[in-house]
């Protein structure tokens, strides 16, 4: 599998799913995402939020709203997210090679963030980004160790196979499908189920 400079990869998903905002009419960015009682704005604020983070940003949110931190990114995220489409492209072309992440963990997991959110937000207006096989399986490694914490997934024993390019992880029956949606069902979107295949898939719920 190819290397893939992550931060590059960043950098252009951002800059790509700001140019998908300014195509969105109001009615779109109200609707509901994947992402349970957001709107495709307010994950467009999340990743607007991301994107222009420091450490000390993030340390702040962690003051003023205390533990757990998903609390304070939630506010956040609707806040920004009530701005202006025209704004919320902008900050985020503008933010986009910003470099915040998690201390103690991979750069990776700054890119699955982009990846999973930006489909969060626009899979439920049946569209999605450009992602090439490489970006996503990039990530895929980090999720697998991460996700039962991170993200409250509980998937069962199952190797996952990617079908467009050359990663396979785990034992037990198979899960198979492209990697960006072997990446969302490591983050718990379980509607990426439909668009997988594979014994593996019966296990869940």
């Amino acid at each position: 599998m190819p290397a893939v400079d992550v931060w590059a990869s960043v950098a252009a998903r951002r800059v790509e799913l700001a140019d998908r905002i300014d195509t969105l009419d109001p009615d779109e960015l109200d609707a509901d995402s994947w992402c349970a009682g957001w709107r495709v704005r307010d994950v467009a604020g999340h990743l607007v939020q991301l994107a222009e983070a420091t450490q000390r940003s993030m340390a702040m949110v962690l003051v003023r709203n205390g533990l757990p931190l998903d609390r304070g990114l939630a506010a956040a995220a609707r806040r920004i997210g009530d701005r202006p489409a025209d704004e919320l492209a902008a900050r985020l072309r503008r933010s986009s090679g910003g470099r915040f992440h998690v201390i103690g963990l991979p750069s990776a997991v700054a890119l699955g963030e982009v990846l999973v959110h930006s489909e969060d937000a626009l899979r439920p207006l049946e569209r999605s980004l450009d992602v090439g096989p490489d970006e996503a399986a990039a990530v895929l490694d980090v999720y697998r160790r991460i996700g039962r914490l991170a993200f409250h997934q509980t998937i069962p024993k199952a190797t996952m196979v990617a079908t467009d390019v050359a990663w396979t992880a785990g034992s037990g029956p198979e899960i198979r499908g492209r990697a960006i949606d072997l990446l969302l069902l490591l983050a718990n979107r379980r509607q990426a189920v439909g668009d997988l295949t594979g014994p593996g898939l019966d296990a869940i719920g």
